[in-house]
């Protein structure tokens, strides 16, 4: 899922972008610039914590964009270069997205899904980033979980504090069952997972190591 959202001037409305379906959030109304962009990153925060990383802005006048920005940039800069597992990746859009007539004919075109498509391979970059270094350094190799029966027993117990779960296509078939309880459990938790396509650098990265992996949190 990404969040989707409009902006113009003084108000706001958010968007939940799912593979099939696009379902309203919220819509703020603003008192002074600061209180009006701390009120949409207040939205963005609970979701963040849940795994969503990829945010949309459709700013027809860009100086709204780069306004917001430049109050994340100030004041939120935890959600641009925190922890690498729970930055967010932001998209402008020169397009409005205020009302469900201009979000239905907005996520219809093709650059809509081109930007979608940017914010995801920015996350999943950020995440085989902190993957490859945790595997390159002998103490960070103790933060990553490689079997199906490990990473169960750190979601459902609570010695351990999983952080992120890759998981393929293919190894979710396979394990249809105890992937669905597992993922759910782990949203729960608001422990971050990730469905991979097979035919990806990432995807053929997974599979390397089985075709699941969990990190761990720092």
């Amino acid at each position: 899922m990404a969040i989707l959202i409009g902006l113009e001037g003084n108000q706001a409305v958010t968007w939940n972008i799912y593979s099939e379906s696009v379902k309203t959030g919220e819509r703020i109304w603003g008192d002074g610039e600061y209180n009006f962009f701390e009120s949409i990153v207040d939205i963005l925060r609970p979701r963040v914590k849940q795994g969503i990383k990829s945010v949309l802005i459709a700013a027809p006048d860009k100086k709204d964009y780069r306004d917001f920005m430049d109050h994340v940039r100030k004041h939120q800069s935890w959600l641009l270069s925190g922890w690498s597992l729970n930055t967010v990746t932001f998209e402008h859009i020169n397009e409005p997205a205020m009302t469900t007539s201009q979000v239905k004919d907005l996520v219809k075109a093709r650059g809509f899904k081109e930007k979608l498509a940017a914010t995801y391979r920015g996350d999943l970059l950020q995440v085989m980033s902190v993957l490859e270094r945790c595997l390159n350094d002998p103490e960070g190799i103790e933060k990553i979980l490689f079997t199906l029966m490990e990473i169960e027993d750190a979601v459902y117990g609570d010695e351990m504090s999983p952080e992120y779960i890759l998981v393929t296509e293919l190894f979710r078939s396979r394990n249809r069952r105890r992937i669905q309880r597992l993922l759910q459990v782990a949203a729960n938790k608001n422990i971050k997972t990730r469905i991979i396509k097979l035919d990806t650098p990432v995807g053929a990265k997974i599979t390397q190591f089985g075709g699941i992996i969990c990190i761990l949190r720092e």
